[in-house]
């Protein structure tokens, strides 16, 4: 029986070529009235030939009933011999399926002709239902319209992901920190250069595709469609580079070598198209995942005798030339060796080796014409691969004039015969009816062709490949994938059938084609997809005649589904459930280009002013953390993703020259999160549960939260860290780096304050020069590189550590100027350049002076004229001005002048500032005195490390002074027993001049020091005036 369509089987109708593979449905060229009589006679000599019909009408190796896969025979896709299209059809019984059979070939035989022709009135049946249907409609297979249906693949891709386990960190190191490394150097890149975004993101996905395939394995299954591996990480690179190539085309195949035929023009040419496009990323995926047969090119153009011997030669060039691959094809064309051709069987019969004489002349003229037609191709010639361009355009037309060349020539009469005659007319035109032979036979017209049938036929089996046949296309697939991509790819932009124009209406066409926009020209991407989408819903429609289904039990197969309808929720589902890495880097990929499904925008609206996802709910404006029905939930994704990589310790490149902590990466990911608010609260909670165990760790924290902006995380960590340092450390210097870079100003000025106490405390430098710390030894020298080095990530730290040292620093100043005779020459060199320069002694006592007026200034900034003024800001504090003044007792009644006289007159200012101070500003400074006295009599000192405790608790002042004092004396009597007593190196020390005044020196407190001092200034005055020193 022949192949009828539902509904059809009251009405006249022309079978297809192929009843279960064809899309075409033409409209019925058999009459519907009853055939004229003349045919019905008897004695009418009969147009069907007789004895079995030739090898090459039913030569076709497609079989529905075998295996989609299954390669083709010698001659693919023959076409029948053509009958007249004007004769009426006999009536034949509908039990006869043989003779019904060999109609409906002969018939649809002359349908195809005419399509290859060009100069159809009508185009496929396949471009009107896909172009020309109205919107949200399409067509069937029979030409009806009818409504879009949503695919039913989606559906099942969601039942597969909802069964599949959670997602599991398996993949290696090396994939996770290079994709790390792209997405963040893309991130910023897309949001930041709004122009440049579509640059960016496509070489982002170029780089991740291919990190990908080097870690994954690209064979594909032996006659099947999928990754041969069954390895997860496989198969998500699989899906997830098709997916990346629809969006964002990118090819890492190269170019084409260069035919000897081009001239230098094509190849300047060729490097100003070499941008990729769509079709020619569909084929570098093909040739890259999807070859389930093995490359037999190498075999068949080096079989012996010759290419065309070979049983596969026809398959291998439709197979190059389908992907692209012209310079094969041409290979094979150019060296086929005719006279060895397996097809001259199909052609002459069994015993026929090969094509002789006139035949091979004939063969060889056309295949030169066809090479030289692809060689001209731009994709050929100019590695361009803008199908739907002008250039491609042109290269049609002449495909079509070569293919009426073709039957021109292959239709030609004797050379012999009289040129008075009609003019000459194609063989199949004639048997069309176009002719006087209507009554010759069909073998003895494909006996007139010059042209081998076979030849012929695959001759418009090429062409018709390079116009996009439908039909051609088919042949040449071996699955619903290919099928599906091939249609896409030779697709020629044309969004709207022409139908229904002759030939005079061609000028008329041509014009509104050109004048027209099309979609494929304005929206190439959508365009493509959309028919990317048609074309698989075509190929795979579901019922009775259909060839190519896709497994639904397979989750390749119905990822792949997912691809082609563009589904892309669906194909994140399934990648969730196989490389959360892969899905992560595809959700991100396609939230910064705009096509993630229901994608919130970042930082947009709402969230820009401060509002979370909870608020949204709240307030109604969004649907919070309850996504809608189709949404992908990027920040959802990403934190399962980052949660994923906080629980990894370290990540190691295979070469050993990266490695990352996973909270590193953790962090990197959740600061891309949509939600920024959300995504700064994770962080901290992340970076809370991190053990701060050395600077290095802590750095990273820091630099990672500065990359990221997220200042308060920042400053939190900085602070933690120097916490603990102050309580289980002596490491002064990092202590006030990380209390600068945490701005924790108070804690600053605290722990500066304690080192200033402990220096006043024991009338010397505190810590001794040589028990000073890297980091603090560098603040203090004179290049300051750790202060620098602050400043390069953290300008404002580093400006207000360096103010509130310089108190800290100048009274060091002044304790090293006066002691530096009595320091040793290895003291000097532990100290490195943190000592001043060496002087002679007159001018290091003025030095000494100069620095000991400044910090004694300072500290009597808050009390000028006796009122205390809260909002001065010192950098030495009040509490140490006593201690501070007694230090200037020493330099004072010098034979030579030490102070200059405006040095004394502020000296003189500070003295009586202080006395006519409140009382809470005297007995501060009372307290540190008696502390300072009480440890030079017992001539120790307690541990830094309690006392940095007592100055991140809140500094000292006051009573603390005592208690400073009572723990020095307790820690020098513990020395003292154990021996290890040691004396200070110091210049001079001014507290020894309180022996015997007033009685018992522990008597002796701000009173009486500021009576010494009072005393000691005005004689230094006296002095001036008198001439006894030169002021």
């Amino acid at each position: 029986m022949s192949f009828r369509l539902p509904g059809s089987a009251n009405s006249p109708s022309t079978p297809n070529r192929k009843n279960n593979r064809s899309f075409f449905s033409q409209p019925s060229t058999t009459p519907a009235g009853a055939p004229p009589s003349y045919l019905t006679d008897a004695s009418h000599v009969s147009t069907t030939p007789a004895g079995p019909p030739p090898r090459s009408v039913y030569g076709s190796s497609f079989n529905a009933a075998n295996n989609t896969f299954g390669r083709k025979g010698n001659t693919p896709g023959r076409r029948g011999f053509a009958v007249p299209s004007s004769s009426p059809p006999l009536e034949v019984d509908e039990d006869d399926e043989d003779a019904e059979g060999e109609e409906d070939d002969e018939t649809d035989g002359v349908q195809r002709n005419t399509r290859s022709q060009g100069l159809s009135p009508e185009k496929s049946a396949f471009m009107s239902s896909i172009m020309s249907s109205p919107r949200g409609l399409k067509r069937s297979r029979n030409g009806m319209v009818r409504e879009q249906t949503q695919s039913d693949y989606p559906t099942i891709a969601g039942g597969i992901a909802n069964r599949a386990a959670s997602g599991q960190l398996q993949e290696p190191d090396d994939v996770v920190l290079r994709q790390e490394e792209i997405l963040s150097r893309m991130d910023p890149l897309a949001r930041e250069q709004p122009n440049a975004r579509d640059a960016a993101i496509s070489a982002g996905v170029a780089e991740l595709t291919e990190v990908w395939r080097r870690h994954s394995n690209t064979e594909t299954k032996e006659g099947r469609l999928g990754p041969a591996s069954d390895d997860a990480f496989t198969r998500a690179t699989y899906l997830s580079s098709l997916l990346l190539k629809l969006h964002h085309p990118n090819t890492t195949r190269p170019a084409q070598q260069q035919s000897r035929l081009q001239r230098p023009t094509d190849i300047s040419k060729r490097s100003q198209t070499n941008a990729c496009t769509i079709p020619r990323a569909l084929l570098d995926w093909l040739d890259t995942w999807h070859n389930p047969f093995p490359d037999d090119f190498d075999a068949i153009w080096r079989n012996e005798p010759s290419p065309a011997a070979h049983e596969r030669f026809w398959d291998s060039v439709l197979f190059a030339l389908t992907r692209g691959k012209f310079d094969r094809a041409i290979r094979l064309l150019n060296d086929a060796g005719w006279d060895n051709a397996i097809t001259a069987e199909e052609d002459f019969g069994e015993g026929h080796t090969g094509y002789t004489g006139r035949q091979l002349d004939h063969i060889e003229e056309v295949i030169e014409r066809c090479t030289i037609v692809l060689q001209a191709c731009p994709a050929s010639k100019y590695n361009d691969w803008d199908v739907k361009g002008a250039d491609w355009t042109v290269f049609r037309q002449r495909v079509r004039q070569a293919i009426k060349d073709l039957e021109i020539f292959a239709g030609e009469e004797d050379e012999d015969a009289d040129e008075s005659d009609a003019p000459k007319r194609n063989v199949f035109q004639m048997s069309a009816g176009m002719g006087d032979s209507m009554n010759m036979s069909t073998a003895s017209k494909k006996a007139e062709s010059k042209v081998p049938w076979s030849i012929y036929e695959n001759m418009k089996l090429v062409y018709g490949i390079l116009l996009g046949g439908v039909d051609e296309l088919l042949d040449a697939s071996q699955d619903w994938l290919e099928a599906s991509i091939y249609l896409t790819v030779w697709w020629d932009g044309e969004d709207e059938a022409s139908t229904g124009l002759g030939r005079s209406q061609n000028l008329r066409r041509s014009m509104h084609v050109i004048q027209r926009t099309r979609e494929a020209d304005v929206a190439p991407g959508a365009a493509y997809r959309k028919r990317l989408a048609d074309a698989f819903d075509l190929v795979t429609e579901a019922g009775d005649g259909a060839v190519f289904t896709p497994e639904t039990l397979d989750p390749v197969q119905v990822g792949l589904a997912c691809v082609m309808v563009d589904s892309v929720e669906s194909v994140i589902g399934i990648l969730r459930s196989w490389s959360l890495p892969i899905s992560t880097a595809v959700v991100e990929v396609a939230a910064l280009a705009g096509w993630l499904p229901q994608a919130r925008p970042r930082s947009k609206g709402l969230l820009a002013q401060g509002f979370s996802s909870e608020d949204l709910m709240v307030l109604s404006h969004g649907a919070g953390h309850q996504p809608r029905s189709g949404e992908v939930e990027r920040d959802e994704v990403l934190s399962e993703y980052a949660g994923l990589l906080a629980e990894r310790d370290v990540l190691r490149s295979s070469d050993g020259k990266l490695e990352r902590e996973g909270w590193e990466l953790a962090v990197a990911v959740l600061g891309r999160l949509g939600d920024e608010r959300a995504g700064q609260v994770r962080i901290g909670e992340l970076l809370e549960r991190i053990e701060l165990s050395d600077e290095t760790r802590v750095d990273k924290v820091l630099d990672a939260c500065r990359n990221l902006e997220l200042v308060e995380q920042a400053r939190g960590i900085a602070e933690r860290y120097a916490d603990h340092l102050a309580e289980s450390t002596q490491a002064y210097g990092p202590a006030l780096i990380y209390y600068a870079r945490a701005h924790a100003t108070a804690k600053l000025k605290s722990t500066l304050s304690l080192l200033i106490a402990m220096s006043l405390l024991h009338s010397a430098s505190t810590p001794a020069r040589q028990d000073l710390d890297p980091q603090l030894s560098s603040l203090l020298s004179q290049d300051r590189t750790a202060l620098v080095a602050l400043a390069r990530s953290d300008t404002e730290a580093a400006s207000l550590l360096a103010s509130h040292l310089s108190g800290y620093a100048t009274i060091r100043r002044f304790y090293d100027l006066r002691d530096q005779q009595h320091v040793s020459s290895s003291d000097n060199a532990a100290a490195g350049n943190s000592n001043p320069p060496f002087l002679r002694p007159l001018e290091r006592k003025r030095e000494a002076a100069k620095a000991l007026l400044a910090a004694t200034s300072s500290a009597a900034d808050c009390i000028r004229g006796g009122l205390y003024d809260a909002a001065v800001e010192s950098v030495v504090p009040v509490d140490g001005l006593l201690a501070l003044l007694g230090e200037a007792l020493p330099l004072l009644g010098q034979p030579k002048r030490v102070f200059a006289k405006e040095q004394v007159y502020s000296l003189l200012r500070i003295v009586e500032d202080l006395a006519t101070a409140p009382a809470r500003i005297r007995e501060g400074a009372e307290g540190s005195l008696r502390a300072s006295i009480g440890a030079y009599r017992e001539s120790g000192g307690m541990l830094h490390s309690d006392l940095l405790k007592k100055s991140a608790a809140g500094g000292l002042g006051g009573s603390s002074y005592d208690m400073l004092a009572s723990s020095v004396m307790l820690q020098s009597r513990d020395r003292k027993k154990g021996g290890m007593a040691g004396e200070v190196s110091r210049g001079c020390d001014w507290r020894k001049g309180l022996d015997g005044v007033g009685g018992a020196a522990t008597d002796v407190g701000g009173e009486e020091v500021l009576m010494l001092l009072r005393i000691a200034l005005a004689q230094e005055v006296a002095r001036g005036w008198g001439g006894q020193i030169y002021w």
